[in-house]
Parts: structure tokens; C-alpha cells; sequence
């Protein structure tokens, strides 16, 4: 599918996947995920068209706009930015990936892993990555083995070659492809067109490709339903851990994870400290309170036992007299006559407004 995703903060009904947002922001696959590159219909069906590849050759060629295209597995992770080497594995022990879907609360069997049998906060996870990552066309609700490492590796931080899993996936697409064939990778190969040549001439056509957005929660958190085969019975509570474990502050100035810090033994310094000035602030304080005090007391006397000069009252002043003005009515306007009243009689008829009904 190739899609690119939306990772911003989650609904408020969704909170549980706000530490796996932060998770997939800060992993080494943020960029892959959020970019949304216009995809060029053009380049994108003339890639395909006229991508080849010689046996023992790393190469993949091809033809754009008479142009010559050359992508090997070195362009992956320069454009992409994955974030992992040449010598990184693309596999891990069985036991140790078995132990990690375990503690995932997955319940189902393995190889391959099948999403649906997953808690919805890791599902949420394996979904963005078969969207987003993965190159199936279809077939999301299981993953496989490489994919499947790639999750793992992703949450507990463990080294894997996600470059060569797409490199991969690419050139076995060429060595496939035929008319009926699907043009893989639409996304990615649209990245590294624009970031490796330049010079190609951008065309009017434009592929319609999806985005993941805030709707996919509403569709993992579905209530299980009694005629599917496959369901998840949740009997074991969720554990977030690595990567996307519960976002917690640590306290300021410790590199330890908060849950290796010890709160009840930490005390400050300052808190041992006796401070002498402290009280001799305190006593100068109340001093000058008392002094204010007394003066404002002083003050209040005073103003109560002094004399209140006598003060004539001024005499009434009568108001002068005024004479009433005579208001004057206005005569009424002369109405005019109705000039209907100076016409004839004339016959009565239905439609004269004059005649009551």
C-alpha cells in the first residue's frame, strides 16, 4: 500500500495510543512514515514499464523522460533516512522474537503473525507498519516473517536492515513484473525520483493516494464480533514497554528511566540547610508591623478628639419663579375629500372594492 500517515495526538477517546504516537515519532522510521510526496502518475508508470535488472547485478535501471535511472540498495537509506547500516541483520532468533509477541499480549501461533490475535495498542503498531512500510498490495492481517522482525526490532530498539527489506521487495517486483503486474512502492519511488534527479520534468498527471488518519482507532477498538473466526479475547492486560512504553516524566537532570529512580529516598540539599537570616527577617518584620501599629492608633485618637469648627448652614435659596407656558394645540390639517365622491353614480359591480360583500 505505501501510505504515508498522519502521526499527530489522538483523539481524546484514544489516550491509550498517545505513548505509541510519541513512540513513532522518536523511533528511526518517522520520516518514511509522514512523508507525503505528490506522486507523479507519469514517473511512477514509466518507472515500472521499463525497469530491468541483470542477473548478479544489484541494479535496477530504468527509463524516465529518456532519462536513465539507477537505484541501488545504498539510495534507500540516504533518501528514506531508516537510520541503519549495511551490516545490520534482517533477521533475529525465533525465540527471542516469540518471548517479545508474547509479552505484546499476542495470542496466536508463529511463524506468521497474524494482527488480528494482537492487543489494539501493538495492532495499531503492526498496522501502521504494513501500510506504510510494507509492500503489499493486500493481505495486511498478517505478517510475515521479515515483517514481523522489523515490529520487534522497532520496539525494542534492536538493529535491523529495514533498506535492504525494501530493496529487497523492489527487486523482486522487477523480476515479476508483467502487465498485470502492480507498481510497487508508489510512495517511496516517487522520494527518491525527486531527490535523485532533479531534472526530471513534473507532469499534470497525479496518482490518488490514501492517508492514514485518526479513523483507523475507531476500526481497531471494534467490538468483537461472534462470526469471525479469528478474534482477540484480551485475557492478558496490556504491558507497554521499549520504545512505546506509558510516557511518564522523569524528574529534572536524571538520564535514568523514572522507573529506576527511587523518589522516597531523593532529598534536596537546601532542605538540611538551617537558615539564621530567615528568622531574623522575620523578627524585623514584626517589629515594624508594631511600630506602624501604634502610630495608625495614634492617628485615629487624634482625629476623634479634635474640635469641629461650626459651619453656618447656608439659607434656603427659593427657586426662581416661572410663568407656565401656554402650549399651543396644532389645528388639525384639512383633509381632502374623497374625488371619488365628485364622480357620477355608476352601476355596482363585483369588482368595485367600494360595495360590501
Amino acid at each position: 500500500m505505501n501510505v504515508s500517515c498522519y502521526l499527530t495526538e489522538p483523539p481524546k477517546w484514544h489516550e491509550m495510543y498517545k505513548s505509541s504516537m510519541v513512540g513513532l515519532n522518536t523511533c528511526r522510521l518517522p520520516h518514511a512514515f509522514r512523508e507525503n510526496s505528490i506522486i507523479r502518475e507519469d514517473w511512477k508508470r514509466d518507472f515500472w514499464n521499463n525497469a530491468t535488472e541483470k542477473k548478479g547485478d544489484k541494479v535496477i535501471r530504468s527509463t524516465i523522460q529518456n532519462k536513465e535511472i539507477l537505484i541501488t540498495e545504498q539510495v534507500i537509506p540516504e533518501v528514506l533516512l531508516f537510520g541503519d547500516a549495511a551490516d545490520n541483520p534482517i533477521e533475529h532468533e525465533k525465540e527471542k522474537v516469540v518471548k517479545v509477541l508474547d509479552k505484546m499480549s499476542y495470542k496466536g501461533s508463529y511463524p506468521p503473525t497474524t494482527k488480528k490475535l494482537m492487543h489494539p495498542y501493538w495492532r495499531f503498531l503492526a498496522h501502521v507498519y504494513m501500510v506504510c512500510i510494507s509492500g503489499n498490495k493486500s493481505g495486511i492481517d498478517t505478517l510475515t516473517i521479515r515483517h514481523t522482525f522489523g515490529v520487534v526490532s522497532l520496539v525494542e530498539g534492536w538493529k535491523f536492515n529495514y533498506s535492504k527489506c525494501v530493496f529487497d521487495d523492489i527487486m523482486a517486483n522487477v523480476r515479476t513484473l508483467d502487465k498485470k503486474y502492480w507498481f510497487m512502492f508508489p510512495r517511496f519511488i516517487q522520494m527518491i525520483l525527486e531527490d535523485k534527479y532533479s531534472q526530471l520534468q513534473p507532469t499534470v498527471s497525479i496518482y490518488d493516494t490514501k492517508i492514514m488518519n485518526h479513523m483507523v482507532f475507531s476500526m481497531l477498538n471494534q467490538k468483537p464480533r461472534t462470526y469471525v473466526q479469528v478474534t482477540y479475547q484480551n485475557r492478558k492486560p496490556l504491558v507497554k514497554f521499549g520504545a512505546f512504553s506509558e510516557i511518564i516524566d522523569a524528574p529534572l537532570g536524571s538520564s535514568e528511566p523514572i522507573e529506576n529512580v527511587d523518589l522516597t529516598e531523593v532529598e534536596s540539599e537546601e532542605d538540611n540547610v538551617f537558615d539564621e537570616s530567615i528568622i531574623d527577617d522575620v523578627e524585623l518584620d514584626a517589629e515594624l508591623n508594631e511600630n506602624v501599629g501604634n502610630v495608625e492608633t495614634e492617628m485615629v485618637t487624634e482625629s476623634l478628639t479634635a474640635e469641629v469648627p461650626n459651619i453656618d448652614q447656608p439659607s434656603s435659596v427659593n427657586p426662581p419663579h416661572i410663568e407656565p407656558v401656554e402650549t399651543v394645540s396644532a389645528e388639525p390639517e384639512n383633509i381632502t375629500e374623497d374625488p371619488m365622491d365628485d364622480l357620477p353614480p355608476r352601476k355596482p359591480s363585483r369588482r368595485d372594492p367600494r360595495i360590501s360583500r
